[in-house]
């Protein structure tokens, strides 16, 4: 099964060249890469220098990434299409064999967020259609999926600029697909000065967003990749994320005072119309706090942990 990736870039050669060096690795060797130059032509220059056949490079017909990206999906023959942007790499040799091996769904992968300085932080989020309209917690260079969806949903929105490939992954999602976690880590996500989840919060990417939103109808926040992992890895003392929730067992003298805090957090939640998930064991009670509606934790729930904890 042919994969192809595609690879679009703008003037950032050095980082192209690695892109391409990583891909090269790879242990899957049934591959096709379309590099599209949204820039000058440097992308074009190192493309062609690689000298392997299976590497094609064309200038982009349009302005921007999405444009470049559309340009390099129309001329695919894989029937499993893989991301991978110029400033990010594929770390894991095995991991474009493990996309191809997806049998064309639509997968996603773990990675690691590194930072200019070399520092890393593993970036390893689950994704569920629901999750996806409030958090974008899939790096866009570990994306595959069948490339006949195309035929069906269309191309990628131009009209929202580096959102794009949010916003085709909710149309991916609209038609029932749902996001497949493979295991294991595979993509290296760069934040440095030139990209844009740097500036995240620039004029043109704003405006972009608050498109973005209206068009799906999402009351979110503006944010990075960053930002995201930084708040869903933020959980409060005492709790622990398991499975999409914040959990915690409370211990207590004995059941009617195991009963009284059952009580105490059954009037927080009427109040604040947000309910746990619990299980009472004579003396013992533990609570998961997730929002089902988001497909996991949120800013609500970790409200609710402190305030509940608070009434032990």
């Amino acid at each position: 099964m042919l994969a192809s990736v595609i690879l679009p870039t703008r003037s950032r050669p050095a980082k192209l060249a690695r892109a391409l060096a990583s891909l090269l690795a790879q242990d899957c060797v049934d591959w096709e890469a379309i590099v599209v130059d949204d820039g000058a032509g440097e992308g074009i220059e190192v493309a062609e220098s690689v000298g392997d056949l299976r590497i094609t490079a064309i200038q982009s017909p349009g302005r921007g990434q999405v444009d470049a990206r559309n340009a390099g999906i129309a001329r695919a023959r894989g029937r499993v299409v893989c991301w991978l942007d110029d400033d990010d790499w594929w770390e894991d040799p095995g991991h474009l064999a493990l996309l191809r091996q997806s049998g064309g769904r639509f997968c996603f992968r773990g990675g690691w967020i590194v930072f200019e300085s070399g520092d890393r932080e593993v970036f390893d989020h689950d994704a569920t259609p629901e999750s996806l309209r409030v958090n974008n917690t899939v790096l866009t260079s570990s994306i595959a999926y069948a490339r006949e969806l195309h035929d069906a949903l269309g191309p990628l929105d131009p009209s929202l600029g580096s959102y794009g490939d949010w916003d085709f992954m909710l149309r991916l999602c609209d038609a029932g697909l749902r996001p497949h976690k493979l295991p294991g880590l595979g993509v290296c996500y760069e934040l440095h000065d030139q990209n844009v989840s740097t500036e995240f919060d620039a004029p043109a990417r704003r405006d972009g967003f608050e498109r973005f939103a209206a068009k799906h109808g999402l009351e979110i926040e503006l944010a990075n990749h960053l930002r995201i992992h930084r708040l869903l890895m933020s959980v409060p003392a005492g709790w622990s994320e398991v499975e999409g929730a914040l959990e915690r067992e409370f211990k207590f003298g004995d059941f009617r005072e195991a009963i009284a805090f059952v009580n105490r957090v059954a009037e927080l939640a009427e109040s604040e119309n947000h309910h746990p998930d619990l299980e009472i064991s004579y003396n013992r009670v533990k609570l998961r706090w997730t929002t089902h509606s988001a497909g996991g934790i949120t800013d609500r729930d970790r409200d609710m942990a402190a305030r509940s904890a608070a009434l032990a």
